[in-house]
């Protein structure tokens, strides 16, 4: 999952619209509009673009891998933390323990664990983002005030989390990492 303190909401951000059009329509036409994990399709759209990112968590490094092309439903489980603060952590929690074979609790053994670790590495706030996967690959640039721009983002993306939570005063789930301790 993406850090709360890292700069890399999503490599969007760092890039110009077509830049970030071309990346995605690639991963769409090398995986045939399928899902990378399940093999599916969603059904309001075939798949969505997902960047794959390496952790150094001892030099504190985010390294982008390249970009995929999940199903909504693959995705959703990919992006726990946003899952869970939109409410749908069960419908993707379902999802993930039918696609891994898995029960229940296995499923929500292994989102409490990606909470855990994620929680865990988003309390160091000197995370580095390496973008250079995308450079090497398309020739982009990244455009000027990205990172801040993206920085931005992820703030407003943990100001919402928590603004959810709040509504749902008393609702007790996985989003207890997400925010912190209360």
């Amino acid at each position: 999952m993406v850090l709360s303190s890292s700069p890399s909401l999503n490599l969007r951000a760092f890039l110009a619209p077509e830049d970030w059009n071309r990346i995605r329509k690639d991963a769409y036409a090398r995986s045939g509009s399928r899902c990378r994990v399940c093999g599916g399709r969603g059904p309001q759209w075939p798949v969505e673009a997902d960047e794959g990112w390496a952790y150094d968590d001892e030099r504190r490094i985010q390294t982008l891998k390249g970009v995929i092309s999940l199903c909504p439903d693959c995705h959703g489980v990919r992006h726990w933390g946003k899952t869970m603060t939109e409410g749908r952590q069960e419908a993707a929690l379902a999802w993930m323990a039918k696609v891994n074979g898995w029960s229940h609790t296995e499923a929500a053994r292994c989102g409490d664990q990606a909470m855990k670790q994620w929680h865990t590495r988003s309390r160091h706030t000197d995370w580095q983002c390496d973008i250079s996967w995308a450079i090497r690959t398309y020739s982009v640039v990244p455009i000027k005030d990205g990172q801040t721009l993206a920085r931005e983002l992820n703030r407003k993306f943990v100001r919402q989390a928590q603004t959810r939570v709040g509504i749902r005063a008393g609702h007790v789930t996985h989003i207890e990492h997400l925010i912190g301790e209360r």
